[in-house]
């Protein structure tokens, strides 16, 4: 036989055939990706849980009753999961209808479900213009909208090869959450930083593209402090992992791995939102003979000096000017 492989997570042999499926057409042509993305024991193995996944509590916790047991029952499994957990179905939160969310296509929207209709989105259309194929079958997680492909792409070159398939992954989930839940500040950010984790040595190749998505956007809400009530836009930690279907714990896990790779700290400057600089003392911050200085304090010469530099984002004097 030829065009064999075995799995990363159970060690059985597979069609070696992922390079055949097309990025964004959510297709079922790949034995091996079928497996290794759409089973229990793929996603286990994928997110680093210890044991074996019949009984693992962290993919029961992570993962919604009615997926935990499609994952565990479906076709692309070697072995299924015996007997599986009773589940409510899924209604849509507007018309009340049933959404099958192995099949069905959907939108999360603030922890609710909206089928396709009550969506306002077209995801046919959607997919035609992802260049998806017409027998795609897997659902949409989230609704990925349609992006600005130059302008993508030019992000894209900035990937490692290795990870440009993940790349876009991720870019897509976070683009698709923040033009509902955010805003573009929120979203051209998500973008850069995935470019940042997706590099050589980076461990965003193990995991769920959703896990390592909301890890993202909660390590830039943590920084611009979007779970504080009083900021616009604001969403809880609970809100934001419900937004991508996975749970507070991964999503937390994987933000944690994110800010000690790219050796994050509060309020950093680098990835503080545009709207966030004024309020960001450490934006301000500046070296002089020694000694920092919050060059807000400094006369508008310095000031214009201090951005020619480089080392402000815009001179403050002018801005604070009726």
């Amino acid at each position: 036989m030829k065009n064999l492989t075995n799995t990363e997570c159970c060690n059985n042999w597979i069609c070696d055939d992922e390079d055949e499926y097309i990025p964004f057409s959510y297709a079922s042509n790949s034995c091996y990706r079928n497996h290794s993305r759409y089973t229990l024991c793929g996603i286990h193995f994928a997110e680093g849980h210890k044991g074996s996944w019949q009984d693992c509590a962290l993919c029961r916790e992570s993962i919604e009753p009615e997926m935990y047991v499609w994952y565990g029952t479906n076709e692309y499994n070697f072995e299924k999961l015996t007997n599986p957990p009773a589940y409510e179905p899924t209604l849509c939160h507007q018309c009340g209808r049933v959404i099958v969310l192995s099949e069905e296509s959907y939108t999360l929207k603030g922890g609710h479900h909206y089928c396709d209709s009550c969506s306002g989105v077209d995801f046919d259309d959607v997919l035609e213009k992802l260049g998806a194929d017409e027998e795609a079958e897997q659902p949409l997680r989230i609704w990925r909208g349609e992006s600005e492909g130059d302008e993508l792409d030019d992000w894209a070159n900035e990937v490692d090869d290795l990870y440009l398939g993940l790349f876009y992954d991720l870019v897509m989930s976070t683009d698709s959450f923040c033009d509902i839940h955010l805003n573009d500040e929120y979203k051209e950010l998500c973008r850069e930083m995935a470019v940042s984790v997706c590099q050589e040595g980076s461990p965003v190749l193990r995991g769920r593209p959703e896990s390592w998505a909301a890890g993202v956007v909660y390590t830039l809400g943590q920084i611009n402090f979007l779970t504080d009530p009083d900021q616009t836009p604001h969403m809880t930690a609970k809100q934001i992992a419900a937004g991508f279907g996975v749970s507070v714990a991964t999503m937390q896990a994987k933000a944690k791995v994110i800010r000690e790779g790219l050796d994050l700290m509060p309020f950093d400057p680098e990835w503080t939102l545009p709207s966030m600089m004024g309020e960001n003392p450490l934006v301000w911050m500046v070296e002089v003979n020694g000694f920092l200085l919050d060059i807000r304090t400094a006369p508008r010469e310095k000031q214009i000096a201090a951005f020619e530099e480089g080392l402000i984002p815009y001179i403050p004097a002018d801005r604070d000017k009726p």
